[in-house]
């Protein structure tokens, strides 16, 4: 009965996770330059992870690298298309649609394939002791998991990287027709 109660509540704070991670990427967000700040700082050190997971299998390594290719175009392309407003005297930005959604669908899509594979090998992997370990391992040296992860990564590295510095540069933007605003 614990087994099940500790699985509802791991997947209800998934789930919740997603809805917000959902609600973020669909609508309009404030440009706060301390959560960007924590943000990079996080999926930097979930990098840092998921390489080190990858030193069991080098060739892990050639999906990391292309999904950090392929990341940091999107984010390109992503920074390139996103709109900035001022609303309520605050700056905020809308993050381009479709490629929100499609991160999404990515990251979602690997999990829940990720996830059909370990329930399928839980059984053989149950009888042994070291299992768990194995399977921890396991879950970041499979490449497609692990490039899909660091397109991911790279993509919200860059992409909050461009927030950073455009909010300083619409800070200083607001500052100075403020200050010439009030000269004449």
């Amino acid at each position: 009965m614990q087994h099940y109660t500790s699985f509802i509540i791991i997947v209800v704070l998934v789930l919740f996770g997603m809805y917000r991670r959902i609600r973020r990427t669909v609508g309009f967000q404030y440009l706060v330059r301390g959560r960007l700040t924590t943000r990079v700082v996080i999926f930097s050190i979930l990098a840092l992870v998921i390489l080190a997971a990858g030193a069991a299998d080098p060739m892990s390594y050639v999906s990391d690298a292309i999904g950090l290719v392929i990341g940091g175009i999107i984010a390109y392309i992503s920074a390139r298309t996103t709109k900035f407003e001022m609303r309520d005297g605050r700056w905020g930005y809308l993050q381009h649609l479709w490629i929100g959604i499609g991160l999404i669908v990515l990251f979602i899509g690997r999990l829940a394939f990720r996830f059909i594979e370990i329930s399928q090998e839980v059984g053989n992997i149950h009888q042994q002791q070291a299992g768990q370990n194995q399977m921890a391992a396991q879950s970041f040296s499979d490449p497609w998991t692990s490039g899909i992860f660091m397109l991911l990564v790279a993509y919200y590295i860059g992409y909050f990287v461009f927030l950073l510095r455009k909010a300083r540069q619409l800070e200083s933007q607001s500052l100075s027709v403020g200050m010439n605003g009030d000269a004449h």
